[in-house]
């Protein structure tokens, strides 16, 4: 130990092994630096080597090489201690803060830590610092002469971290390139494409051409803007309002709900109108997928209003294999509406003829995945009967809690209260899946009610029995169901007449 002591100094031993404890602590501590830290190690054992070597050469008085290894040395060691302190400081130290630095600026500040640790090294080694800062000068010029585009770009990404112009995880547009900003270097950007490819871009040629920084200027958020078009027969008022109210009422994802959505007339063309439904994107990783949603949701918001698109112009032949085609979909179609209708509890006593009537009255109502068909604690005098497809149903405790009660699927019914009471809408449903069904609206019923009356006797007594079934199966009534029926009965009848004015 004092033949170590003797060769190295005490200065020496303390300094390298608190290097090498801080090392294999940090190296615990924090893995994403191991192999930085492992890099570090390395120089300083090689330091140690070298100092080693320096002394049984004779050590610095001996000659110009032990000087120079001695010196060579002691700057591994100096690089060492301050990778150390970097790794301590900005993978450890500021994250428990809850502080971070771009990576630029820990490499701007690495730099300087090296340059000083390396002019403190040729200080303490007995060199004049005025000759070699001279000389460096020189040299200084020489290099900045032919690296003019390494030395710009390392410039451009010290000005675009100044000005904070953009940063990580920014979307922004440059030349043919859109996507989003992944690190600033020193001589490059990274920007990754709505395609998955990572370009390097010289940050020279970002201080040189214009930059979109896509939705800087409005919270985050971009407009887009989807046309369509609709023919003349429906007017502008009717078309905008239902496509406001729809995206006002349940936006696709991907659509900011504030500053809402809005639909214009853009346009008249000889067979239709061209309209655009502009939005504010507030997804930028998929906005094509966003697009997408939105041309579904104008397509199904049209289509329950009984809205037509407009197509293109052409000619149509009929055969007679065509119209027997024709006809045997219309004989389809009616008896699938009457099979939905009477798979309707409500419409039991109803004869043929009557539902033959209500048939003619339903209106094909086709919903986008997602969609809210009913919200809770709405007003809406229709109801629906599911023919394809599935829906859940929700009851709200909050805005954002729920819990699902049940999936409807084809023969069941949405909302029978509200067509024939007008009571709000007890839970939400939203539509598994692309969901077709048929709305019956409170006017169509009402020709059916008003030509014989007696029907809503039978069927608030139906309704009633429903409607104690559940209650009963809930709260156990067992001694109370004679009682709670007539009571039931009666005040369901009472609703159904004021509503249809009987």
């Amino acid at each position: 130990m004092q033949n170590i002591s003797a060769l190295f100094g005490p200065w020496i031993i303390g300094f390298y092994s608190l290097l090498f404890l801080c090392a294999a602590l940090l190296y615990r501590a924090v893995p994403a630096a191991r192999k930085r830290l492992g890099g570090t190690v390395l120089m300083t054992l090689f330091s140690v080597g070298g100092i080693l070597a320096a002394r049984f050469l004779g050590g610095a008085a001996a000659g110009n090489l032990p000087k120079l290894i001695e010196v060579s040395s002691r700057m591994l060691a100096m690089v060492a201690a301050v990778n150390v302190l970097g790794v301590f400081g900005f993978s450890l130290a500021l994250p428990r803060l809850n502080t971070r630095v771009s990576r630029f600026v820990e490499d701007l500040l690495l730099a300087g830590g090296y340059i000083v640790g390396g002019l403190a090294v040729i200080s303490a080694s007995g060199a004049d610092l005025s000759g070699i800062l001279a000389t460096s000068a020189v040299v200084t010029g020489v290099v900045a002469f032919s690296l003019q585009d390494t030395l710009g770009n390392v410039i451009g990404g010290m000005v675009l971290h100044l000005e904070d112009t953009f940063k990580p995880g920014d979307w922004i547009s440059i030349d043919k390139y859109e996507g989003v900003v992944r690190e600033v270097r020193w001589r490059q950007t990274s920007l990754e494409t709505l395609d998955g490819d990572l370009v390097i871009m010289p940050n020279i040629i970002l201080m040189k051409n214009p930059v979109t920084v896509l939705g800087r200027a409005a919270g985050n958020t971009r407009w887009r803007a989807v046309p369509f078009n609709v023919y003349y027969d429906r007017t502008p008022g009717e078309v905008i309002a239902v496509l406001e109210k729809a995206f006002r009422e349940d936006p696709p994802a991907g659509v900011a709900s504030s500053p809402a959505p809005c639909c214009g007339l853009k346009d008249f063309l000889p067979n239709c109108m061209n309209y655009e439904l502009r939005y504010y994107l507030s997804d930028f990783t998929s906005p094509a997928g966003t697009d997408s949603r939105v041309r579904s949701k104008i397509f199904y918001a049209l289509t329950r209003a009984g809205i037509k698109l407009s197509i293109h112009n052409r000619s149509l032949v009929l055969s007679e294999v065509a119209r027997e085609a024709a006809e045997r979909g219309a004989k389809a179609e009616t008896e699938r509406r009457l099979a939905a209708l009477r798979g309707v509890a409500a419409f039991e006593v109803l004869t043929e003829a009557e539902l033959g009537l209500l048939a003619a009255q339903l209106k094909p109502t086709p919903f986008l995945s997602g969609e809210l068909m009913t919200r809770q604690g709405n007003t809406a005098d229709w109801l629906y009967i599911i023919y394809e497809g599935s829906a859940d149903v929700r009851l709200y405790s909050g805005p954002d809690s729920y819990r699902v009660v049940s999936t409807l699927g084809p023969g069941s019914v949405l909302g029978e209260m509200g067509l024939l009471t007008g009571e709000p809408r007890t839970a939400t449903a939203v539509a598994v899946g692309e969901v077709h069904c048929y709305r019956l609206d409170r006017e169509g019923f009402r020709g059916v009610l008003t030509s014989r009356p007696e029907i809503a006797k039978s069927i608030a007594a139906l309704l009633a029995k429903r409607k104690l079934e559940l209650a009963d199966a809930r709260d156990k009534m067992a001694g109370e169901a004679g009682a709670g029926l007539k009571s039931t009965e009666q005040n369901l009848l009472s609703k159904i007449r004021d509503f249809f004015k009987l």
